[in-house]
């Protein structure tokens, strides 16, 4: 005859689950064994299912000894996270508390007009209205419904403020099941009962109680680990630290996911509303609510509306990635975003008018000037023209992003059936990068580049430099990992000088430039580049 798994059980035609708990973790689980129906009467069956029910309970066993190690860990002193609740989490606990109890003394035989049993039950309730002489009791009772609900039970799992509204729920409950205790004996004729628990009873359905005790801190390690993302690039890497930053001082890294309502989203979006531009950099040693009150006192200019809505797409993201992983059930978040400013996409970054690149190529730069720093006006054998002179005069010919310029290299210029091109492309070093998959294209070199000398400057890069070598290597490349970041600064300075002062117009400029060519079908034929070159 085979042997019958020690963890199954027939109970009249239905095969059950039945695994004891070990002994150290009984405080935690609250019971000595566990049992659950398989539904089903198939031997075969049973034991098929009876292998995927003990992985999960070995799971529990698995959070049970983690919350044990955590309460060893607290007697020893070791300093134990503090978690925070919700006002709904409070009262989801003491209503369970209560219904659990009304439907325990529902079958309690009661005699109406009881002399004695109306004055012992009005001295219980006494008793248990002074908190005092209840306090371990309640201690007890809080500490069961924190283990039942998943959460570490000691002194220390919980911030003491919401332990404190739990304990006052849990009184009250005790309070009020001692009322309906007396109010059944008098005929309803005792005491006035807590409206606050109006139409709960021994009938009322209970919804299971747990609380995952991931933080949010912990849900952005996670988040940021998740090998089902994509690496992010340096410069991405930065912004992403800077948004957890926020995060984690407006709503608290140690509160738990699970806690974060539509409040706490809403307490966000009205932080990163008022949050001034370039936080991050213009008061990096101070802490959020400094630089709040800084910018309400010197009324700076808040952050666009678009970054704004980036830090609570991110936020978004971040809590669907924890719907995802079942830590909550919907993301209170959704939908939250500032209202557009009003400002047309197009209208956010302008082209450069006819004037605009007047003032930028009759500068010394292209002018002729005796070396603008480091010669980069002057040809020679010796002193090719460099990046500054080169990558606006690309960008306006081409329409190529600044970092797509900057990051050229010789190997990226090519002549495709009889037509010079260049190569937009990332790398598998990750050197090279290209804002988005349909940015990989090539683009036919301009004829006025060609006659401005860049095949030239090209040619004189492959003949002193190894293969593969950038095009533009005096660029530096900032600490975001992107050569055009430091390039994006001098150019701003740049285009102060040339009087060009309209926060509307930068780099990007030349972008839309290019655009409206290609829209026009031509450039404006009144102008005509003051270059210092033949």
């Amino acid at each position: 005859m085979a042997r019958r798994s020690e963890h199954l059980l027939l109970r009249g035609n239905i095969w059950w689950l039945r695994v004891r708990v070990p002994d150290a973790l009984r405080p935690i689980i609250g019971k000595g064994e566990i049992r659950r129906s398989l539904k089903t009467s198939d031997g075969t069956e049973a034991k098929r299912r009876v292998r995927i029910e003990r992985i999960k309970v070995e799971a529990e066993f698995d959070d049970a000894r983690a919350a044990l190690e955590r309460q060893r860990a607290a007697a020893r002193g070791a300093t134990a996270a503090q978690l925070t609740l919700t006002e709904e989490q409070v009262w989801a606990l003491a209503t369970r508390w209560f219904v659990e109890q009304e439907r325990a003394g529902v079958t309690r035989p009661v005699e109406i007009g009881d002399e004695e049993v109306i004055q012992n039950l009005s001295e219980d309730l006494a008793h248990v209205e002074r908190f005092d002489e209840v306090s371990a009791t309640v201690r007890e009772e809080v500490d069961k419904l924190l283990a039942e609900a998943g959460l570490f039970p000691g002194s220390d799992s919980v911030e003491p403020a919401w332990r404190a509204k739990l304990s006052r729920a849990v009184h009250a409950a005790m309070i009020e099941r001692e009322k309906r205790l007396l109010n059944r004996v008098t005929g309803g004729a005792g005491v006035m009962l807590n409206p606050n628990f109006h139409g709960l009873s021994a009938a009322t359905e209970l919804k299971p109680v747990a609380i995952s005790t991931v933080t949010l801190a912990d849900l952005i390690k996670r988040y940021n680990a998740d090998p089902t993302r994509a690496a992010p690039s340096p410069k991405t890497k930065l912004k992403q630290d800077a948004q957890a930053r926020l995060f984690k001082d407006v709503i608290g890294g140690k509160t738990l996911v699970s806690a974060i309502g539509r409040e706490q989203a809403r307490k966000l979006l009205d932080t990163v509303k008022a949050l001034p531009s370039n936080a991050t950099k213009r008061f990096s040693k101070k802490k959020l609510t400094e630089v709040l009150e800084i910018a309400k006192a010197k009324e700076l200019a808040p952050m666009s509306v678009t970054t704004a809505n980036s830090y609570m797409s991110a936020f978004v993201s971040l809590l669907d990635f924890a719907v995802a992983e079942h830590i909550i059930e919907k993301n209170p978040a959704t939908g939250l975003r500032l209202a557009s400013d009003g400002v047309k996409r197009k209208d956010k970054r302008l082209p450069f008018a006819v004037e605009d690149l007047n003032a930028i190529f009759a500068a010394p730069l292209y002018s002729g000037c005796v070396d603008d720093g480091a010669g980069y006006n002057r040809p020679g054998p010796n002193r090719p023209r460099r990046g500054r002179f080169w990558v606006p005069l690309v960008s306006l010919y081409s329409g190529m992003r600044l970092n797509e310029v900057c990051q050229l290299s010789e190997d990226d210029i090519v002549i495709d059936d009889g037509t010079n091109i260049i190569l937009v492309r990332s790398d598998e070093d990750g050197v090279k990068r290209v804002k988005t998959a349909a940015g990989h294209r090539f683009v036919p070199i301009h004829p006025e580049l060609k006659r401005l000398g860049f095949l030239d400057h090209v040619a004189a890069v492959r003949k002193t430099q190894p293969a593969k070598a950038r095009l533009f290597p005096e660029l530096t490349t900032a600490s975001t990992g992107y050569i055009s970041d430091n390039f994006s600064k001098f150019f701003a300075i740049f285009l102060d000088k040339v009087g060009i002062k309209d926060s509307r117009k930068n780099f990007h400029s030349f972008r839309h430039s290019f655009r409206d060519g290609l829209r026009d079908g031509l450039l404006p034929v009144s102008w005509t580049p003051r270059l210092g070159v033949s």
